[in-house]
């Protein structure tokens, strides 16, 4: 008798921790996808802060994010910026939410339709900087930390600043010169601005030309057709 009832115990514990596992493996794949989703939306939403929902400009990466817990980390593009925010959400027991989305550490710096590049200080300034956005246009979703981006600089790029021109080997380089000039600069005074032609890149890895300021307003617009 004892037998028998040890016989039917037997399949019943190995059909309980199959159910266990299956449940812990079906639990650990939710929050996988709930933290990749949480991932997409935060990028959708640092970007939106700068440009609404205008594919107006672009980030110039590395550009300092900070989370809630006051970590901070500095990012070389989209990809980078999606691994990152994935990373602290796995590695951190937090409620996967809005209200604990990483935001932006400013001074940060876009490229205009124009080609200027602007230095934005604060979220005070955001909101003259999206009226300068056309009216017309809409950021496609970004997926798996794609954002919104239309295009990347090739570097070494060469930049106008305060008349003079000057050549860029990374971003770093351009990031630091623009705080430098940001600095000692009138408040009213010229923008830095771009040197055409200039090379970009897709996400695709295929290449373009850009001969002038038209030429990337077309470039923009192209991207929101798209």
């Amino acid at each position: 008798m004892i037998q028998s009832i040890r016989k039917i115990r037997l399949p019943f514990f190995l059909l309980l921790m199959l159910f266990i596992a299956v449940s812990c493996d079906t639990e650990d794949e939710a929050t996988i996808v709930e933290v990749e989703n949480l991932a997409d939306k935060s990028i959708e939403d640092l970007q939106s802060r700068i440009v609404g929902k205008k594919h107006c400009v672009e980030f110039v990466f590395p550009i300092p994010i900070a989370f809630i817990d006051s970590t901070t980390a500095e990012v070389t593009d989209y990809e980078n910026l999606y691994e990152t925010i994935v990373s602290w959400f796995t590695d951190n027991d937090v409620e996967k939410s809005k209200e604990n989305k990483p935001t932006l550490i400013f001074p940060i710096e876009v490229i205009n339709l124009d080609g200027e590049v602007i230095q934005v200080n604060a979220k005070e300034e955001l909101k003259s900087l999206k009226s300068e956005c056309p009216k017309e246009g809409k950021c496609k979703d970004g997926k798996k930390g794609k954002g919104h981006a239309c295009f990347e600089l090739v570097f070494p790029i060469s930049i106008i600043i305060d008349a003079e021109t000057l050549e860029f080997e990374d971003r770093a380089s351009l990031k630091e010169a623009i705080k430098e000039y940001k600095e000692t600069a009138e408040e009213d005074a010229e923008r830095p601005e771009l040197v055409f032609p200039i090379t970009v890149v897709y996400e695709d890895g295929s290449t373009a030309e850009v001969e002038s300021k038209d030429a990337l307003k077309e470039l923009k617009e192209e991207c929101q057709d798209n």
